[in-house]
């Protein structure tokens, strides 16, 4: 089986595959998400995981608005990585003798607590990834070092000074692993979906009050425009899945003229 996922070796995703991946399974990277989603609709992979939402920053837009024009993939499960950022350098040193840190801008915010207290003299440069940050310092001549996941560290042949250096221990980020093929849906406990409503008084009310009327816990809703006229929304919804009436809840949304289109139950 090949499974996609958003490269290069060392980022969070590539930790998030290596996790999901227990076989022999052949992992690929890509550059960018939409290539790692387009890779699966183009029959190139088998499946994809690429990241949803972080517990800090919130919803992965570019992996949501794509995944709501690609009607024919699903979602099969979900994978949640505590996201820890490390200090990485190219050689054997003292957080005293570090002058240079790279780091992609939203570690480098992630860490700006240590980085005041321990390294307050030391210039942050801003690259892509935290990878690329790793790429960048094992190919330094001179004393440097990366904020970066540990994965980094065998990838890169890097030194480990310090683990887990993030201000907030409740960093995490969901992965959606996602095929063409449906899963099992009759063990799953988690459904998500997207639905619109027309830009009228009540109208998002009287669909969610549908999920009241059965008994359906909602665990997130999320606005996301639709990229038609100002004004139009898609909802991207997550569901708890606890009797058997989602199906009845969506065929009476369904009924009102509303579309709705299941990304996965899982």
């Amino acid at each position: 089986m090949r499974v996609a996922y958003l490269g290069p070796k060392g980022t969070f995703s590539y930790e998030a595959c290596q996790n999901y991946c227990k076989n022999n399974e052949e992992r690929i990277e890509y550059k960018t998400i939409i290539d790692t989603i387009l890779a699966l609709e183009e029959g190139k992979v088998d499946e994809a995981i690429v990241p949803i939402e972080n517990s800090l920053q919130g919803c992965v837009t570019e992996a949501i608005d794509t995944l709501i024009q690609k009607e024919d993939i699903k979602v099969k499960g979900e994978l949640i990585l505590d996201i820890k950022q490390n200090l990485l350098t190219n050689k054997k040193c003292n957080l005293e003798d570090i002058e240079e840190i790279y780091s992609h801008p939203q570690a480098l915010a992630q860490c700006r607590n240590y980085l005041e207290k321990n390294l307050p003299n030391a210039k942050l440069i801003s690259v892509e990834s935290t990878s690329y940050a790793a790429q960048i310092v094992s190919e330094k001549n001179k004393l440097c070092a990366c904020i970066s996941n540990i994965a980094c560290l065998d990838v890169y042949n890097l030194n480990l000074l310090e683990k887990n250096i993030q201000d907030n221990e409740y960093n995490k980020t969901k992965f959606w692993i996602l095929s063409k093929l449906r899963s099992n849906e009759n063990i799953k406990n988690k459904m998500s979906m997207i639905f619109s409503v027309k830009d009228k008084p009540g109208a998002l009310y009287n669909v969610l009050e549908i999920f009241n009327k059965y008994d359906l816990n909602l665990t997130k809703i999320e606005s996301r425009p639709a990229k038609t006229t100002l004004g139009e929304y898609f909802f991207w919804i997550d569901v708890t899945i606890n009797n058997s009436n989602e199906e009845k809840a969506i065929e009476e949304i369904k009924e009102k003229g509303i579309f709705v289109r299941i990304l996965g139950k899982y």
